[in-house]
Protein backbone atom coordinates (compact mmCIF):
# COMPACT_ATOMS: atom_id res chain seq x y z
CA UNK A 1 0.00 0.00 0.00
CA UNK A 2 1.23 3.46 -0.85
CA UNK A 3 1.53 5.96 2.29
CA UNK A 4 -0.32 9.13 2.08
CA UNK A 5 2.79 11.31 1.31
CA UNK A 6 3.21 9.54 -1.84
CA UNK A 7 0.14 9.58 -2.83
CA UNK A 8 0.13 13.78 -2.31
CA UNK A 9 3.32 13.82 -4.41
CA UNK A 10 2.29 11.64 -6.91
CA UNK A 11 -1.14 13.50 -7.61
CA UNK A 12 -0.10 17.10 -6.48
CA UNK A 13 -0.93 18.62 -9.91
CA UNK A 14 -4.20 17.43 -9.99
CA UNK A 15 -5.28 18.83 -6.56
CA UNK A 16 -7.28 22.33 -6.07
CA UNK A 17 -6.02 24.78 -3.90
CA UNK A 18 -8.73 24.31 -1.46
CA UNK A 19 -7.74 20.25 -1.92
CA UNK A 20 -4.10 21.29 -0.58
CA UNK A 21 -5.04 23.46 2.05
CA UNK A 22 -7.39 20.29 3.07
CA UNK A 23 -4.47 18.44 2.86
CA UNK A 24 -2.01 20.92 4.64
CA UNK A 25 -4.67 21.24 7.90
CA UNK A 26 -5.04 17.77 7.62
CA UNK A 27 -1.21 16.61 8.58
CA UNK A 28 -1.31 19.43 10.98
CA UNK A 29 -4.56 19.14 13.37
CA UNK A 30 -4.24 16.62 15.84
CA UNK A 31 -7.47 14.78 15.93
CA UNK A 32 -9.23 11.67 17.56
CA UNK A 33 -9.35 9.71 14.37
CA UNK A 34 -10.09 6.48 15.52
CA UNK A 35 -13.99 7.64 16.27
CA UNK A 36 -14.09 10.31 13.45
CA UNK A 37 -16.60 10.39 10.77
CA UNK A 38 -16.26 12.15 7.29
CA UNK A 39 -19.23 13.97 8.65
CA UNK A 40 -16.74 15.64 11.30
CA UNK A 41 -13.81 16.16 9.34
CA UNK A 42 -15.77 18.19 6.82
CA UNK A 43 -17.11 20.40 9.65
CA UNK A 44 -13.75 20.96 11.49
CA UNK A 45 -12.42 21.76 8.12
CA UNK A 46 -15.34 23.85 6.99
CA UNK A 47 -15.84 21.94 3.27
CA UNK A 48 -18.39 19.80 2.37
CA UNK A 49 -18.42 15.89 2.20
CA UNK A 50 -18.36 15.78 -1.36
CA UNK A 51 -15.09 17.95 -1.05
CA UNK A 52 -13.58 15.14 0.69
CA UNK A 53 -14.66 12.43 -1.18
CA UNK A 54 -13.67 14.31 -4.50
CA UNK A 55 -9.84 14.44 -2.80
CA UNK A 56 -9.76 11.23 -1.77
CA UNK A 57 -10.92 9.83 -5.74
CA UNK A 58 -7.82 11.72 -6.95
CA UNK A 59 -5.49 10.66 -4.55
CA UNK A 60 -6.64 7.09 -5.74
CA UNK A 61 -7.89 6.38 -2.08
CA UNK A 62 -10.92 3.62 -1.88
CA UNK A 63 -12.67 5.12 1.18
CA UNK A 64 -12.53 7.59 4.06
CA UNK A 65 -11.30 4.55 6.14
CA UNK A 66 -8.59 4.44 4.44
CA UNK A 67 -7.73 7.73 4.44
CA UNK A 68 -7.78 7.88 8.52
CA UNK A 69 -5.96 4.72 8.28
CA UNK A 70 -2.89 6.03 5.95
CA UNK A 71 -3.12 9.40 8.45
CA UNK A 72 -2.98 7.10 11.59
CA UNK A 73 0.31 4.82 9.70
CA UNK A 74 2.33 8.81 9.03
CA UNK A 75 1.83 10.28 12.98
CA UNK A 76 2.96 6.38 13.96
CA UNK A 77 5.67 6.69 11.99
CA UNK A 78 6.87 10.39 13.45
CA UNK A 79 6.16 9.42 16.43
CA UNK A 80 8.86 6.65 16.34
CA UNK A 81 11.47 9.07 15.05
CA UNK A 82 11.32 11.36 17.94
Amino acid sequence: MMDLLTRINQHYQELTEQERQMITALQKVDLAWDDLTSSELAKKLYVSRARIFRMLKKLELESFAELKYLIQQEKQTELSFR
